[in-house]
């Protein structure tokens, strides 16, 4: 073979890589005596050969896939075979798997939808012990702060936990937080200030109820109140501004730190309960109708609502909503509506019967308390019945932890020394 045989080669960069790909290209072998020739005509005829290599009669080169029919007449005049040995390229791609393009577009608008959908709320949980319930701070988050399918970027977890401890003053602790599509709200009626790690930067310890401090141990920061003192609830218990004073008892410096301690206070709670003697209870018959709905974003769509043939009736409703792991929820849920007849039925409690009812439920009340860590220390309720109601009257001294972080206001050494 002729040692000068031209060699056509393609620039190498990464923009004639993609419109190789693009337009299309193929890897050719070239068998014939007259190689030199074959290439030689084909750069007469402006017919681009790239990556030659040659193998003594035969060669393999890659070439446009528009000029893959441009070779015959070089092939026939150099009495060569040309032999296509595959072809490159996205229409090449399209051709090969054009039965499987449904799925491919399917997958791809299925994941576009997901992420899409992934941008918004799409679940509300409430969490922990409280005197609320779950539905009642559902429900207020719902109509004044979040709802279902709120963006996600214009939900500030932090201004909501500040908010709901506004309008909820009761609760001690409320703790928000965002993942996936869920908006996790958690609640605490009371809290271990010593191991709370919810406030990150300085704070203070301050009173969630009013009452007379037992006990305080400080772990960090600088205590405000002493055993005996009576404190209204906001107070503040233990500071977090750390102060550094000179020879002179002068204060040199002051460091912000987060306050952490543990604070116990005697506090009273007013117990004042009734319930009437005389009421109607419901007996359900056992007939029910169930029907299905679905919903999408939201709207509702049920295909069938069965007549209602009941006079008196509850109408229960059981809501799941899709969702892939644990947080990621879309907008899409089933609900199941159950129908259920009943019937009411007077009944009157005796004397003994609501006075031991109204005993069982001021024993739920105090175990509620002890399961959140207070200690009972004295218990003045005393139960009465009158002929329509039971009434159960009187203050419930306990024991407990009322400190709680609350967000320190650095002030200036000038306003300190003031």
């Amino acid at each position: 073979m002729n040692d000068n045989v031209v060699y056509i080669e393609g620039r190498n960069r990464m923009f004639d890589i993609i419109l190789r790909y693009l337009y299309g290209f193929a890897k050719i072998h070239l068998r014939g005596i007259h190689i030199n020739r074959f290439v030689n005509l084909c750069k007469a005829r402006d017919i681009k050969l790239w990556d030659l290599e040659q193998k003594e009669d035969e060669i393999f080169f890659f070439t446009a896939s528009k000029d893959i029919a441009r070779l015959e007449e070089p092939a026939r005049k150099t009495e060569s075979d040309v032999e296509i040995l595959r072809v490159y390229g996205i229409r090449e791609f399209i051709r090969k798997n054009k039965k499987r393009i449904p799925f491919v577009a399917g997958f791809i608008l299925f994941a576009v939808l997901i992420y899409i959908q992934s941008l918004f709320i799409w679940e509300i949980s409430v969490s922990g012990e409280s005197d609320y319930t779950s539905d009642e701070i559902l429900q207020h988050i719902n109509e004044y702060y979040v709802q279902t399918g709120t963006p996600k970027s214009k939900v500030d977890c932090a201004e909501l936990e500040k908010n709901l401890r506004k309008d909820f003053e009761d609760i001690a602790w409320i703790s928000c937080a965002l993942t996936g599509t869920k908006l996790s709200v958690e609640i605490t009626e009371t809290l271990n200030v010593c191991t709370d790690t919810s406030m990150k930067g300085p704070c203070n310890i301050v009173a969630s109820k009013n009452c007379t401090i037992a006990e305080i141990v400080t772990a960090s920061g600088t205590p405000v109140v002493k055993s005996g003192d009576d404190v209204k609830k906001g107070d503040v218990l233990i500071s977090g501004a750390v102060y550094l004073y000179d020879d002179n008892n002068e204060v040199m410096d002051t460091n912000y730190v987060s306050a952490e301690g543990e604070v116990y206070g005697i506090c009273v709670y007013h117990y004042d309960e009734s319930i009437p003697r005389t009421n109607y209870v419901k007996e359900y018959t056992g007939n029910e109708k169930k029907y299905y709905s679905f919903g999408l974003l939201k709207y509702d769509f049920t295909p069938y609502v069965p007549k209602c043939p009941y006079d008196t009736f509850d109408r229960l409703s059981d809501d799941k909503r899709l969702h892939i792991g644990k947080n990621l929820y879309l907008p899409f849920e089933i609900k199941k509506t159950t129908v259920k007849e009943y019937t009411l039925m007077m009944k009157k409690l005796s004397e003994k019967d609501a006075t031991d009812k109204m005993q069982e439920k001021l024993n739920h009340y105090i175990g509620n308390l002890q399961e959140k860590g207070v200690q009972i220390i004295e218990k003045n309720v005393k139960i009465t019945c009158s002929e329509d109601a039971c009434h159960a009257v009187g203050d419930i001294t306990v024991k407990q932890l009322i400190g709680v972080p609350h967000e320190l206001q650095i002030i200036s050494e000038e306003q300190t020394l003031e």
